[in-house]
């Protein structure tokens, strides 16, 4: 019954982690494509 429950929140744990680096990524990539709208504003004129 121990063994179980620790692989379970193991699972968790990393599940979290998972997300927390999806997030990152995506709010990275979006930052990115952010920036490239004002640089190809500033260098299109």
């Amino acid at each position: 019954m121990g063994k179980s429950k620790k692989k379970v929140m193991h699972s968790r744990k990393e599940e979290q982690q998972a997300k927390r680096v999806l997030l990152i990524i995506g709010v990275s990539a979006l930052v990115l494509v952010f920036l490239m709208f004002i640089a190809y504003s500033f260098l299109g004129k």
